[in-house]
């Protein structure tokens, strides 16, 4: 008996070992996809949120999650669980939080929605910059997005590259600020200067994972210029 046991953790030992670190990248002669919409989930909005002494309001969109009965997953078995969350995000100090499919976008008055974007992408966060509108009257917003399914493995999640993106407030110029590939680490606003700087790092030896042999990238954005120009720096 107690030679099995010690069979089977030496094998359990040998197995976690050879686990391997599933890559968030993985290289085929395509472009990592954009994934098509999935019609068969079901996709709620928050009540709106005024955005702080602006004219705008702002709708977030996201998947509500739902629980199957008797394990059959056909569309006329969904129910609502006891104690569902029909909540999608939350919004504290002009940063909106959660999974979201979308933003629409309401300029008060008009009673016309504008959607942030028609690609199927996972928003994680939405920040108003306060900040610079308040010094510049500039209104913008910055996101971080997974934007495609980089790991191959049919869903857009947290195992897919995280990147950045810049829009106005009423959602239009959607701008992605990092080159395929290119996974976000940091971001931060020195607004004396009005500059948006971003740190990122490259799969440059192309093993699907961002480690101490991969090449970090440095960016800033003039966030007064409406060209938004990315610009490399190197403090390295």
């Amino acid at each position: 008996m107690k030679t099995i046991f010690s069979t089977l953790i030496t094998l359990l030992l040998l197995a976690s070992c050879t686990t391997e670190k599933k890559p968030k990248v993985v290289y085929t002669d395509q472009e990592a996809k954009t994934l098509a919409k999935d019609t068969s989930v079901v996709v709620v909005a928050d009540l709106p949120i005024l955005i702080d002494s602006t004219n705008f309001l702002m709708h977030p969109i996201g998947e509500l999650q739902l629980y199957a009965k008797d394990r059959k997953y056909t569309s006329s078995s969904w129910s609502y669980a006891a104690g569902t969350n029909f909540s999608i995000a939350d919004y504290n100090n002009y940063t909106l939080n959660g999974t979201l499919k979308n933003i629409k976008f309401e300029e008060v008055g008009t009673n016309k929605l504008v959607p942030l974007t028609d690609k199927n992408i996972m928003i994680t966060s939405a920040h108003f910059l306060w900040d610079l509108y308040e010094k510049t009257g500039k209104q913008l917003f910055i996101y971080d997005v997974i934007d495609a399914d980089t790991n191959s493995d049919g869903v857009l999640d947290g195992m897919d590259i995280k990147t950045l993106y810049l829009s106005k407030i009423d959602g239009s110029n959607f701008k992605r600020l990092m080159p395929k590939n290119h996974e976000l680490l940091e971001w931060k606003i020195i607004s004396e200067i009005d500059r948006l700087y971003v740190k990122s790092i490259e799969d440059t030896n192309k093993d699907g994972n961002f480690d101490k042999n991969d090449k970090l990238h440095y960016n800033y954005v003039y966030l007064i210029d409406e060209a938004l120009e990315v610009i490399d720096y190197y403090p390295n």
